[in-house]
């Protein structure tokens, strides 16, 4: 009898806990809101996301709050810029070694970076302003979300078909308006 109440207890407490996992969403935390807005077109209704920086924010200054790490803590993947833009943020990140950061200009070739000859392998940050190379971090994304949540990997790459959309109309819209000019 108490044989069978054990394994029936523990068949329970798998079950549950299978059920659980496999309707929880992904805890996502992003640092500015040019990562927060990809990762929020990608994820959609499949991800929690937090983003840590709010409109207005120098992420180059910017300094993790308790409430942040706490956020990051919590995280299941954190997506960052990975070129020195979340300067201050990168010692948090290192002391969370059993968490997934993801840089999403990993995504990029660093020879195609704009760099300079003062600061050897640093480059420009602001990849976001370069629609080609937005779509390689876009890629990126769907990639690591969709390794991440295998089940969701054709929604992950329908979202990027439709923001690639989004990208291509405003690369549109921007050559009109230089020949404009």
């Amino acid at each position: 009898m108490k044989k069978t109440l054990i394994f029936l207890l523990l068949v329970i407490t798998f079950s549950c806990k299978n059920e659980k996992e496999t309707n929880e969403k992904l805890n996502v935390v992003t640092t500015t809101t040019m990562i927060t807005d990809l990762v929020k077109n990608i994820g959609s209704e499949h991800i929690n996301l937090k983003g840590l920086m709010g409109s207005g924010v120098d992420p180059h200054l910017y300094k993790a709050s308790e409430g942040d790490v706490t956020k990051l803590s919590s995280a299941d993947i954190i997506f960052y810029n990975g070129l020195h833009l979340e300067g201050k943020l990168v010692e948090v990140f290192e002391k969370m070694k059993n968490k997934k950061t993801v840089a999403v200009a990993e995504a990029l070739d660093k020879s195609t970076l704009i760099g300079s000859e003062y600061f050897a392998s640093n480059y420009d940050p602001h990849i976001w302003f370069d629609i080609d190379y937005w779509k390689l971090a876009t890629n990126f994304v769907v990639k690591t979300l969709s390794e991440a949540i295998p089940e969701k990997k054709t929604d992950f790459e329908t979202n990027g078909k439709t923001y690639f959309q989004k990208l291509d109309s405003l690369s549109t819209k921007l050559k009109k308006t230089i020949a404009i000019l």
